[in-house]
């Protein structure tokens, strides 16, 4: 009888670990952005930032032009800006790294289920290990969500899990810290 019953438990134990696909939530890549807007008080990042303001979505990304190194925002709604480096900003420039090719894309979901963070390169297309590294970005949808032009597929930001590659991502609100790591 024992025989039987451990035959029936490691059949069940089989089943259960081996009829689902184990996904990782987060990436493994860790872009490691930190930028402060009670510092900058940039108003296209602190509608994403924003508790209240659900279904904001922003691109951030960084650029290099006369000398200085820029952030870049973007956001659904069609707000865009562009803030200088401060020193602390240049002192953690080689730290940081925004999303896989420079992009992520950062906001509050409309069902209220948290602040999340996405890479702005399509999953799909985009491969960090192939050279040359070829640009698959994403961009925003009437809809406010965001396709790939390369490949058609679209994503829905609000709804997760969606495809799109995850990080680790927090705020302290519209004039506060963002982190994503």
């Amino acid at each position: 009888m024992s025989r039987l019953l451990t035959a029936v438990l490691w059949g069940v134990v089989a089943v259960l670990t081996g009829c689902c696909e184990a996904t990782e939530e987060f990436s493994s890549f860790h872009p490691n952005l930190s930028y402060d807007n009670g510092t900058h008080l940039d108003a296209t990042i602190a509608s994403a930032m924003d508790p209240v303001s659900t279904g904001v979505w922003c691109h951030v990304s960084t650029r290099f032009s006369a000398g200085a190194y820029y952030f870049a925002f973007a956001n659904n709604q069609g707000l865009s800006s562009e803030v200088i480096f401060n020193a602390i900003d240049s002192r953690q420039q080689s730290q940081n790294r925004i999303g896989m090719n420079n992009g992520i894309i950062v906001g509050f979901s409309i069902f209220g289920d948290g602040f999340f963070a996405f890479d702005a390169q399509c999953p799909d297309c985009f491969d960090y290990n192939t050279l040359p590294v070829r640009n698959y970005p994403l961009t925003f949808t009437d809809t406010g969500n965001v396709s790939c032009k390369h490949c058609g597929r679209t994503f829905e930001l609000n709804k997760w899990p969606n495809g799109l590659t995850r990080y680790r991502a927090t705020t302290t609100g519209p004039q506060g810290l963002l982190r994503v790591f």
